[in-house]
């Protein structure tokens, strides 16, 4: 297993708050533009899919706080799938201080795919699995 790299960035001073630290708000944003990319990898193409109607619904996300990201700091997402069910995916992203190596934040999401005529969850190609598989966790990670 590879943990996929799936965003690159910098905090910002005007992503930061009073105390200098990287809000909370902007990891989220971080995070969720690192899925979608992720999901690319995984050959969900957001310009296509979207002409066809479909897209990721976050459902859960749990984030632990590990270090501070001070204004300035240049950090990076890596992305692992944990489970794939019929129309949900589970998978953990770590956000790491790209200058030090050390772990800032983790959070385990789960998406689902979702029609957006039918309004209804759709299921996960073959293919997207099949994708998956160089970036799935070993069951013991999946913690």
């Amino acid at each position: 297993m590879a943990a996929a790299r799936t965003f690159s960035g910098v905090a910002h001073t005007w992503l930061c708050d009073e105390m200098g630290h990287m809000n909370t708000r902007n990891y989220v944003g971080m995070f969720d533009d690192a899925m979608q990319h992720f999901m690319l990898l995984l050959g969900h193409d957001a310009m296509v899919d979207g002409e066809r109607r479909l897209g990721w619904a976050d459902v859960r996300h749990e984030i632990d706080y590990k270090a501070e990201v001070p204004a300035g700091a240049l950090v990076h997402v890596e992305c692992e799938a944990l489970r794939i069910g019929n129309s949900s995916i589970t998978y953990r992203q770590t956000l790491y201080l790209s200058e030090s190596g050390e772990v800032a934040a983790v959070n385990k999401a789960t998406s689902v795919l979702f029609d957006l005529q039918r309004r209804a969850t759709a299921p996960i190609p073959d293919v997207m699995r099949q994708a998956a598989l160089p970036y799935t966790a070993a069951a013991a990670d999946c913690d």
